[in-house]
């Protein structure tokens, strides 16, 4: 699990990193699963799909999606 709880930023170098680090632990048969990411970086996993691919620890807080109206 990678806790971004800290992370305020993340642009494409750090979404490929995490892509890279989930590909490679799917390799060795393991789940890569992201935790507390902040507005900004869970924003940023949503728009590029990239929340559908990462499993979010059920149980620590995930900041929830929001809908523009």
């Amino acid at each position: 699990m990678i806790d971004l709880a800290g992370v305020t930023f993340c642009d494409s170098s750090g979404l490929d990193a995490l892509l890279g680090a989930r590909i490679e632990t799917g390799r060795q048969g393991l789940t890569l699963d992201l935790a507390r990411p902040a507005h900004a970086v869970a924003r940023l996993l949503e728009i590029t799909g990239a929340d559908k691919v990462f499993p979010i620890d059920p149980g620590i807080p995930f900041v929830p999606k929001t809908r523009a109206g």
